[in-house]
């Protein structure tokens, strides 16, 4: 009997500690959610955290590097780069602060340059659409001998009027007819199941173009020459543009952010590739591009969920052709790695790990794409009335504020300047390219009848 009263009861307090959060209520907040969960506190932390893959620079090697190079008084010193690229639901510029600062904070940057650069972005085959801001920071450590820019763009500008057309169910006209909780749910799908769906319709070029023009603009000849205020357009293929390939390179990206970052990626694979065919100068831009390395850090991770529909990428399965120390047609490809970090908590009901064979069926092998999983709590696991219990919307929406993650990102894992508290926390199982030829016929066929 009580099982079936535990059972019973999790599902209702599961929909009232999430619609509390979605609709900001502190009246339910405190009264349902601190008054039950107050009591199943626990004194140590005891959130899982496994890393399984290959291992993760971070940011701060980057910045040694670049420290060191300063140092040596180079003319030109490397830069930090990192585009956060936002998910479902609707943004307003600085929405990124939060992860910002926490990964300024865990690099010993105290110093930031105010006023922020901002812009709107654009593209000449899209006239009638802007494709969303560009935000940039710079943060600096005391002497200044090591950056970061931090560049924030928010998308979301594109779908933002199409939009409206559902806004009339958020209106005094029906919303009075529900309960506050189906409200606030009601309104939490209106405001992000519609990116989705425009996401995979016509709007999908759109906001792939707003991502490659972005990191066009990271890659600009000058960080102190990117232009503030009004409407811009990158253009990479002009003969005076010359890209920074010296520069570090970082994506940071939350919820469909991921599937639109890598799916940018693949775009410009596919332009760069078609375009360099008949222009030697950009295939010397190609040919220096093909020498960088990308990470790209997804904070719950959602490729396998929305590649479901999709087809399969132009070129795929060709990574160890195409990628590595040995592969045999180096010259096609796009970049030397793209390693893809998929951060995703069990209890987030929209994120996913991403299963090792995704990479060579269901990403562009041009790219060439390196993985690592990281699965953790990001929401803490609460015992209520018997039944376990972990609230899905802080799974989903926390990530920006989770030391653990802020500390892969900036120290990563595999090194020896992994953040002390990854180092006692976490887990890490690190993945290794099979040995194709150091094994007899016997060895990689087992079983193999004579």
């Amino acid at each position: 009997m009580t099982n079936t009263i535990t059972n019973r009861l999790i599902p209702v307090l599961i929909l009232l500690v999430c619609s509390s959060i979605l609709s900001g209520c502190t009246g339910i907040s405190k009264g349902i959610t601190e008054a039950v969960l107050e009591s199943s506190k626990q004194k140590e932390d005891t959130r899982i955290c496994y890393i399984r893959g290959r291992p993760i620079a971070g940011i701060k090697t980057a910045l040694y590097a670049q420290e060191s190079a300063s140092q040596q008084n180079k003319a030109t010193p490397r830069v930090i780069k990192v585009l956060m690229v936002h998910g479902i639901g609707s943004h307003r510029p600085g929405y990124s602060t939060r992860m910002a600062e926490n990964l300024a904070r865990s690099l010993d940057l105290t110093l930031v340059q105010e006023p922020n650069n901002e812009f709107k972005i654009s593209y000449p085959a899209f006239t009638d659409h802007e494709l969303g801001v560009l935000r940039i920071s710079r943060y600096f450590n005391a002497d200044k001998s090591r950056e970061m820019i931090f560049a924030e763009l928010t998308w979301d500008t594109i779908i933002e009027q199409e939009k409206q057309n559902i806004a009339f169910d958020n209106s005094g006209d029906y919303s009075f007819r529900r309960t506050p909780i189906n409200n606030a749910l009601k309104t939490f799908v209106n405001d992000t199941i519609p990116d989705v769906m425009m996401y995979n319709g016509k709007y999908r070029k759109l906001i792939q173009m707003s991502v490659s023009q972005a990191l066009c603009w990271l890659m600009a000849p000058s960080s102190l020459a990117l232009p503030n205020g009004g409407v811009h357009y990158c253009d990479n293929s002009a003969p005076d543009y010359k890209a920074q390939f010296d520069d570090d390179y970082f994506f940071i990206t939350h919820s469909i952010g991921s599937r639109v970052t890598v799916d940018s990626l693949q775009l410009i694979a596919e332009l760069a590739t078609t375009a360099a065919k008949n222009d030697p100068v950009l295939e010397e831009k190609l040919r220096r591009v093909r020498e960088k390395r990308f990470t790209v850090f997804m904070l719950s991770n959602q490729l396998p969920l929305l590649q479901l529909g999709q087809p399969a990428p132009v070129v795929h399965g060709r990574i160890e052709e195409l990628c590595g120390a040995n592969a045999t047609r180096p010259e096609d490809r796009l970049f030397k790695e793209t390693h893809l970090v998929a951060f995703s908590d069990p209890n987030d009901i929209l994120s996913y790990v991403i299963p090792p064979r995704f990479l060579d069926e269901q990403v562009d092998s041009r790219i060439c794409p390196t993985l690592t999983n990281v699965v953790l709590n990001v929401a803490e696991v609460k015992n209520i009335l018997g039944g376990d219990f972990a609230n899905p919307l802080t799974a989903h929406t926390e990530y920006d504020n989770d030391e653990r993650i802020i500390g892969i990102i900036s120290r990563g894992i595999g090194n020896d300047q992994v953040d002390p508290r990854v180092a006692r926390r976490c887990t890490w199982l690190e993945t290794v390219a099979p040995d194709r030829n150091g094994l007899s016929e016997g060895e990689r066929l087992p079983g193999k009848s004579k």
